[in-house]
């Protein structure tokens, strides 16, 4: 049985894990379960680039200074939150100014100052900081944001934060909106060419927000990113030597953080509670006794990380061996690197893929929707080459492997659809860190669908 089956059975044996029934003698139990059991685990893991780039992707594709998609998009949301601000701003003389509390208008010159360093902390990796990076001090911003509720079991929370001070500030402005349009007070040309422009910032902001939302939190992508992070601040905090250089470059802060996260999984000060079953079932509460006990929200997110772990412990690290167990599971197989690379039934269709950007769009998008008509709607940059002389075009690179050819079905009026099963698929692509991510297929549709 390999570690992680053993960690995971571990878990199991620990029994039902809740405030109620945690005790002292319980708590030690997790703790060495945490350290004997989950760390040899995360031993494996920690040398593995999957690993390292999974759980510093949201520090390595969000942070100030990182020349990365994800981070103009974060961009782009802290500017449409200042426009939007902004143009609250200017619709303010066409409003009842009396009906406008005071601190409503400092909030609209506060964010159309942009008051704050960033969206982003990469302290937050730790455990969430609960601050709105202000560049100076204010009082009702800061406690209103520490009152913010925020997840603190371990998670992606660079990512988590960063949506969570974005929230913020447009529930702000969302309901100055609301009470702007509730009262106006002049209803003229410029008034409403100036409303308009605001209804146009609302919308930029909300679609900012969706675009990024979608491409952090990609429902796997995010829950391995989550596993990855929870099981290094274990390691970090429980191993007996942990060896995280790609983490903590400063050997002097192992043990600065390994404290702080400890106090996440046990609480001191926490407490024993002492109860006596009732005769209806119910639990009456005897009396409390202080103890430091751990979290069992914490160690249930610990094991669940160690279920998410799978992908990346059964799976090979290196991009060659990944490349090669990929083509041994699936009939078809895209490899998103430089050189691209297509595989069918372990062969490799030898192409130039690098300067066949738009076949290779189409047969990529193909892939990901597998069994569902593709039009060019859902194509990258549709303008200019039809869709039609894009498939003749893939069909000549695509000579000689017929099977595949034959796959790719023409639905006349519509678009293409590639008839094979998710199962037969698997489509790797670039981490940014020289090796290879596995990238979810949408479920097969039926082929009559």
């Amino acid at each position: 049985m390999n570690k992680l089956l053993l960690a995971l059975q571990g878990f199991e044996d620990l029994g039902p894990l809740q405030e109620i029934n945690m005790t002292e003698e319980k708590s030690d139990l997790i703790e060495a379960w945490l350290k004997e059991s989950v760390c040899p685990v995360v031993e494996e893991l920690v040398d593995l680039t999957t690993f390292q780039s999974n759980t510093l992707w949201s520090a390595s594709h969000l942070s100030k200074g990182t020349e990365t998609r994800e981070r103009k998009l974060v961009e782009y949301v802290d500017d449409c939150l200042v426009k939007f601000a902004v143009q609250l701003e200017a619709c303010f003389p066409y409003v009842y100014q009396a009906r406008i509390p005071i601190h409503h208008i400092n909030d609209i010159r506060f964010i159309a100052q942009r008051r704050w360093f960033d969206l982003v902390h990469a302290e937050d990796f730790y455990q969430p900081t609960q601050q709105l990076l202000l560049e100076d001090f204010n009082n009702q911003h800061t406690n209103n944001f520490r009152n913010y509720k925020q997840n603190k079991t371990p998670a992606d929370h660079v990512c988590d934060s960063m949506f969570a001070r974005i929230k913020y500030w447009k529930e702000i402005l969302d309901q100055i909106y609301r009470l702007f349009f509730a009262n106006i007070r002049i209803d003229d040309e410029q008034s409403m060419k100036d409303f308009s422009s605001l209804m146009d910032c609302v919308t930029q902001l909300d679609s900012s927000v969706k675009e990024l939302q979608k491409v952090c939190l990609k429902s796997k992508q995010k829950t391995l990113r989550d596993a990855c992070t929870t099981l290094s601040l274990i390691y970090l905090s429980y191993a007996d030597r942990p060896e995280l250089n790609w983490l903590v470059e400063d050997s002097s802060e192992v043990e600065v953080r390994s404290r702080s996260f400890r106090r996440c999984v046990v609480r001191p000060p926490g407490e024993i509670q002492h109860v006596e079953k009732q005769l209806d079932g119910t639990f009456k509460l005897i009396k409390k006794e202080p103890a430091s006990l751990c979290n069992p929200a914490v160690i249930r997110k610990v094991a669940q990380a160690l279920m998410d772990i799978k992908p990346i412990y059964e799976v090979p690290d290196s991009p060659e061996d990944l490349i090669d167990w990929a083509c041994s599971q699936s009939r078809l197989v895209l490899v998103d690197h430089s050189p691209r690379q297509v595989f069918w039934d372990g062969e490799p269709i030898v192409q130039k893929w690098d300067t066949e950007t738009v076949q290779w769009n189409l047969l990529w998008i193909l892939a990901c929707n597998p069994g569902r008509t593709v039009d060019k709607e859902m194509l990258y940059k549709p303008q200019g080459q039809k869709i039609s002389s894009r498939r003749t075009r893939l069909k000549e690179l695509l000579n000689g492997c017929e099977a595949l050819n034959q796959l790719i079905k023409t639905i006349r009026g519509q678009g293409y659809r590639l008839e094979l099963d998710s199962d037969n698929i698997i489509l790797l692509q670039s981490d940014g860190l020289g090796g290879l991510n596995r990238v979810p297929t949408r479920k097969s549709r039926s082929i009559n669908s």
